[in-house]
């Protein structure tokens, strides 16, 4: 018989995606108290966090499931937190946009829902536009808290955050489980999905 080895769950990028889990109820704690500069350089300081656990994965060889699941995670919180602290720090400033806004929060929490129920996990797809998804989202973060509020990236912003939940969706309802591997449409191709 041939023995399956085990997982090594103890590593750098798995210590970095449980550090912004943890991290999340302080921040959160931070925002509602409206320390807003303290609040956007530590959350600026996590978005670099995210970008690095992944390169390091990727790099070293260290890519685990448990991994898979923790980032997914860390990021769903981390989503949720920027969108509260948007809401509840620049909530003046989204007032012209904030229909559209609240549909962009729906879209990820409907994504995750309906994994969930489909998958019993959150979605954790890594779809190439998801991620390309959440760097215009994270700068329109980083541009809304420094520069203030430009409505021709937000528009921008809000069209690759629909067409990404479209293709999140097209996967979620073809799959017959939850797979991390997935690139996106165009590298699907004609490759089985179940």
């Amino acid at each position: 018989m041939i023995k399956k080895r085990k997982e090594n769950i103890f590593t750098i990028p798995n210590i970095i995606s449980f550090y912004r889990l943890l991290s999340v109820p302080v921040l959160f704690y931070i925002a509602w108290l409206g320390k807003e500069n303290l609040f956007f350089y530590w959350f600026l300081f996590n978005i670099f966090t995210d970008a690095l656990d992944g390169f390091v994965a990727r790099q070293f060889n260290m890519q685990t499931k448990l991994g898979a699941k923790l980032d997914s995670l860390a990021d769903f919180f981390m989503y949720l937190l920027a969108m509260y602290a948007m809401l509840h720090l620049k909530h003046d400033e989204l007032q012209p946009v904030i229909f559209s806004f609240y549909l962009i929060i729906g879209y990820y929490l409907f994504i995750d829902i309906f994994a969930l129920i489909k998958f019993k996990e959150i979605s954790s797809l890594h779809l190439y536009l998801s991620k390309l998804n959440g760097v215009v989202q994270s700068i329109f973060f980083v541009l809304l808290f420094t520069i203030g509020f430009n409505k021709y990236y937000y528009w921008i912003m809000f069209t690759l955050a629909s067409v990404s939940f479209f293709e999140n969706m097209y996967f979620l309802l073809k799959l017959d489980q939850m797979r991390s591997d997935l690139k996106g449409f165009f590298w699907a191709g004609r490759k089985k999905l179940t």
